[in-house]
């Protein structure tokens, strides 16, 4: 797995992702002029996911860079090919950069609670539920609750059990 800051001709492929029926209804769009100024925007990091062969499967949002506290938000993940393990290795990147490349002290991430799929990912992957929007997203006639996540660098610096 590879990991590019994403270009303005990207924004395509990023938007067809996002858009795809599978995706849209677990992540809040952007607009292509939306995701052109996050390319641009210093406090956040826009990352392409490519296979060894250059091939995109997904893509990243990373806000808070500048964060004085060291919290960076990881506000989107868009894997486009699921069930090929592209997720997990994406999760386990994002998190050697913040805490390795970036010096974060914490990475957290909001997910809809019915993403059960990205739930147990992040669960596996060291994540620590710390609490619930309750019904904070207005969807198809129905609220849905967010839950909030995060995993500190101490716990990223530990083995993860299972």
């Amino acid at each position: 797995m590879q990991i590019h800051s994403t270009q303005k001709s990207d924004i395509d492929v990023v938007m067809a992702m996002e858009y795809d029926e599978e995706n849209v209804r677990y992540i809040t769009t952007n607009t292509k002029e939306e995701h052109e100024k996050l390319i641009t925007d210093k406090n956040i990091k826009h990352l392409l996911l490519k296979t060894e062969e250059s091939h995109i499967v997904g893509y990243i949002i990373l806000a808070g860079l500048k964060n004085e506290n060291r919290s960076i938000e990881f506000r989107r993940l868009v894997i486009n090919e699921k069930g090929k393990g592209f997720g997990r290795l994406a999760v386990r990147e994002i998190k050697k950069y913040c805490f390795e490349t970036l010096g974060s002290h914490r990475l957290w991430l909001d997910v809809q609670e019915t993403n059960t799929r990205a739930t147990m990912l992040y669960r596996s992957e060291g994540f620590v539920e710390e609490g619930k929007l309750r019904d904070i997203i207005f969807r198809n006639n129905e609220f849905e609750n967010l839950i909030v996540m995060s995993i500190l660098e101490s716990e990223y610096a530990k083995p993860i059990n299972g």
